[in-house]
C-alpha cells in the first residue's frame, strides 16, 4: 500500500491531537507537501544538520521529529542563516518535515506517559490536566449512494477523530423532503413537485478550529444544490491528557535506587539532584524537558520526588525550602524518550515503511 506524509499526519494526529498543543507552539507538517509517497521516515528529537545529513544517507524523504524547526515566520531562506539554511535544505532535497512537540507532550499516551511508564509508575495521570477541548457537532443530510463520498472527504479535512480512531461516524436513514422553486437546479427533482428522497443522517465530530475546511469539503462532495446541515458546539475533557505526569511507585525505595532507574531509562548519568537524598521516595512527578515552571504543582500535588529536563536557580532554592528532592536531567536526556516512542508507533501501523532512529548526542558535554 502507498503510503503519503498525509497518512502519517493523520495517525500522528491520533496519537497526538494538535488542539492539544500550547498557543506558541508549531505542530504538524512545516515542510513538504503533504501527498509526497514515503517509504522512509526518519525520527528524531531536532531537525539538526547532522540529522539532515542522516536523512539523506538513509534517503529518508521525511523527518518526524519533537521539536519544531519552525516557531516564528522566517524572513528568508538562504545559505549561513541559520534555522534558513536546514529549510532551505529540506525544500532542495524534497523532504517533508512533520513537529509534534507540546501535542505530543500533553496526549493521553505521550511522551510524559512514556516516560511514566518506563519508570515503573503507577496510577499514572496528568500534573496539570488539560482544559476542555472545543469541539463541533456536524449532522448533514445526504441522499443514499452518496453517503460514502461525503464521509471521505470531511474526515479526510479533520472530522471524525475520536482519541486513536478514525473516519468515526454515525449514520441513520429517513426520509427527505423537499419542492424545488423555479429557477432551482435540484440534483433530484422537479420545480413544483414535492419530492421523497431517502437520506441518511451522518453526524461526526470536529474540532472548531477544522470547521472551515470541513464544511469546504463536505459542500464540495455534496450532490445537492442547497445542503441542509446543522452545527453544535461541544465542550468535552481530554480522558488522560495535560501536562507532566504524577504517578506511584509499587513500593517506596530509597532517592538513590530511583537515581539509578532513571540513569537507566533515560541513559544519562548527568543528573543534578537538589533535596535530601537519604529518605525514601513514592509518589513521584515529572514533565519531560523544560518543565521547572511546574514544580509547585508537583508539590502542590503532594509529590515526593519531582523529575523534570530544566530548573532555574529561583525554583532549585524553593525545592529545597520546600523539603522537595528534584531531579534535573538535562533538556535532551528527558525528551529523547520520544525517538523510540514515535519509531515503534509508525512502525506498528506502517509495516511497509522503513523507520530509521536517528543518531542524536545532547549538545552539553561535561568538561
Amino acid at each position: 500500500m502507498r503510503v503519503s506524509v498525509r497518512d502519517i499526519i493523520r495517525h500522528l494526529e491520533g496519537i497526538a491531537p494538535p488542539a492539544l498543543a500550547e498557543g506558541w507552539d508549531n505542530v504538524g507538517l512545516l515542510v513538504g507537501d503533504g501527498y509526497t509517497a514515503v517509504s522512509s521516515v526518519l525520527v528524531a528529537l531536532d531537525a539538526s544538520a547532522d540529522v539532515l545529513d542522516q536523512a539523506e544517507a538513509c534517503h529518508a524523504e521525511l523527518l518526524v521529529v519533537h521539536h519544531p524547526l519552525i516557531f516564528s515566520g522566517l524572513q528568508r531562506l538562504v545559505e549561513d542563516d541559520g534555522v534558513g539554511t536546514l529549510v532551505r535544505r529540506l525544500v532542495l532535497a524534497g523532504r517533508s518535515l512533520i513537529a509534534a512537540h507540546t501535542n505530543l507532550d500533553a496526549a493521553p499516551q505521550g511522551l510524559n506517559h512514556y516516560v511514566a511508564a518506563r519508570l515503573g509508575l503507577q496510577e499514572i495521570r496528568p500534573l496539570i490536566p488539560a482544559e476542555a477541548r472545543p469541539l463541533m457537532k456536524l449532522v448533514v443530510y445526504v441522499p443514499e449512494g452518496h453517503v460514502d463520498a461525503v464521509r471521505e472527504a470531511i474526515c479526510d479535512a479533520g472530522a471524525g477523530q475520536i482519541g486513536q480512531y478514525r473516519d468515526c461516524t454515525f449514520g441513520v436513514t429517513g426520509t427527505g423532503t423537499f419542492r424545488p422553486e423555479e429557477g432551482a437546479s435540484p440534483y433530484i427533482g422537479s420545480a413544483g413537485i414535492l419530492e421523497r428522497v431517502a437520506e441518511v443522517r451522518l453526524e461526526t465530530v470536529l474540532p472548531r478550529a477544522a470547521l472551515g475546511p470541513v464544511l469546504a469539503a463536505m459542500l464540495a462532495a455534496h450532490p445537492y444544490e442547497e445542503v441542509a446541515y446543522d452545527l453544535f458546539p461541544l465542550e468535552q475533557r481530554w480522558p488522560g491528557a495535560g501536562l507532566g505526569r504524577i504517578g506511584t511507585l509499587a513500593q517506596p525505595e530509597p532517592v538513590g535506587a530511583f537515581l539509578q532507574r532513571v540513569r537507566e531509562v533515560l541513559g544519562t548519568s548527568r543528573l543534578a539532584v537538589i533535596g535530601e537524598c537519604a529518605r525514601d521516595v513514592r509518589t513521584i512527578a515529572l514533565c519531560t524537558g523544560a518543565g521547572g515552571d511546574f514544580l509547585e504543582a508537583a508539590h502542590r500535588a503532594g509529590a515526593d520526588l519531582y523529575l523534570t529536563g530544566e530548573v532555574k536557580h529561583h525554583q532549585a532554592l524553593l525545592a529545597r525550602q520546600q523539603g522537595m528532592v528534584v531531579i534535573d536531567a538535562g533538556h535532551f536526556a528527558t525528551e529523547r524518550p520520544v525517538v523510540p516512542l514515535l519509531s515503534a508507533a509508525l512502525a506498528q501501523q506502517f509495516p511497509e515503511l522503513t523507520v530509521v532512529p536517528a543518531r542524536e548526542t545532547d549538545p552539553f558535554t561535561a568538561a
